[in-house]
C-alpha cells in the first residue's frame, strides 16, 4: 500500500470541501429557482382573480380569511390584489439576482474543483 504525502492528504480534503461547496450552491440555485416558480404562480392567481373580477359589477365581494370571509368593496379586493402582484414581483427580482449571484458562484467553484481534481492526478 502506498503512503499518502500530507500534502496530498490535504489537497485531496481541499477537493472534497470543494466538492460539497458546489452541491450545496446547486442545491440553493434549486432552492431559489423554486421560490421564483412559486410567486409566478401566485401571480398567474392573481391575474386571474383580477381578471374574475372585472366581470362582476355591484355584487357583493369577500375576501377569505383563514377559515371565514368578510364582506368587503370590490376596489379594496383589487387594491391589495395589486399590492400582492408588485409584491411579488418585487420578490421574483430579488430571487433572480441572488440565483444569477449563486450560479456564477457555483462555475466558479466547479471550475476550482476540476482544477483540484487535476492537480491530484499522477
Amino acid at each position: 500500500m502506498q503512503q499518502i504525502s500530507k500534502e496530498k492528504e490535504n489537497q485531496i480534503q481541499q477537493a472534497m470541501d470543494l466538492e460539497k461547496d458546489v452541491l450545496s450552491t446547486l442545491a440553493k440555485v434549486r432552492q431559489y429557482e423554486g421560490s421564483i416558480n412559486s410567486l409566478k404562480r401566485n401571480i398567474q392567481k392573481c391575474n386571474i382573480t383580477l381578471k374574475e373580477l372585472g366581470s362582476i359589477d355591484q355584487q357583493k365581494t369577500y375576501n377569505p380569511v383563514g377559515r371565514c370571509f368578510i364582506l368587503k368593496p370590490k376596489g379594496d379586493i383589487v387594491n391589495e390584489v395589486n399590492e400582492n402582484i408588485k409584491s411579488h414581483e418585487k420578490d421574483i427580482a430579488e430571487y433572480e439576482k441572488v440565483r444569477q449571484h449563486l450560479v456564477t458562484k457555483g462555475k466558479e467553484k466547479e471550475i476550482q474543483l476540476q482544477e483540484a481534481m487535476k492537480s491530484l492526478k499522477i
